[in-house]
């Protein structure tokens, strides 16, 4: 291309008007952020560009996952909402989720722990300790000499629950050797199966 001569006259650079239009409003010129031409000519283009895309991933698993493992839901809530991003789809309700199950799984595993596991490792801790108090109570002789007579077959029950002092009651049954027939006592015994004849 060849510059104009000095001379020549530099024509005033042409402004871009906005042409108006006979129903109203005005044309943006060409290559103008304004200009809309080549859009999709619907009411809502965003919703039509949206329905295009894949459709999001499904944010029940997180529920699963974090009922189940607690914290560790947090693994799949990042991924899904991550692929949500790259599908241009809400990352939101993957958190929601999250939190909303964490904090209901929380309060039901408590709630199972503490009505249900507690107890039985109670029940199971006790029986345990009875069972030791039945194999060590004829072992020093102090219960025969307190019925005065050898004693065998020792079956101890639980009298009522254990005290603060960590003594617990329990009525125990012994057959007496020589004739067969069966004697019982009371005892208190501890979480270490030390025991004393309750009179």
């Amino acid at each position: 291309m060849t510059e104009a001569p000095p001379w020549a006259v530099t024509p005033a650079p042409v402004q871009n008007e906005l042409a108006a239009q006979p129903f109203g409003g005005v044309v943006p010129p060409y290559g103008s952020p304004e200009n809309k031409h080549g859009q999709l000519l619907v009411r809502f283009p965003g919703e039509v560009h949206g329905s295009a895309r894949p459709p999001a991933p499904s944010w029940r698993p997180v529920v699963g996952w974090t009922f189940f493992l607690s914290v560790l839901g947090v693994i799949p809530a990042m991924r899904r909402s991550g692929r949500a991003r790259k599908y241009g789809r809400e990352r939101a309700p993957y958190w929601i989720a999250f939190g909303a199950t964490l904090v209901i799984a929380t309060a039901f595993w408590s709630a199972l722990a503490y009505r249900v596991a507690l107890p039985a490792y109670a029940h199971f801790e006790e029986k345990s300790l009875t069972a030791a108090l039945e194999d060590t109570i004829l072992d020093d002789g102090r219960i025969a000499k307190s019925v005065g007579a050898t004693v065998s077959n020792p079956q101890c029950t639980p009298e009522g629950d254990r005290g603060s002092d960590g003594l617990r009651t329990y009525v125990c049954t012994f057959t007496l050797v020589a004739d067969g027939e069966s004697t019982s006592l009371f005892v208190d015994a501890d979480l270490n199966s030390n025991w004393e004849i309750n009179d």
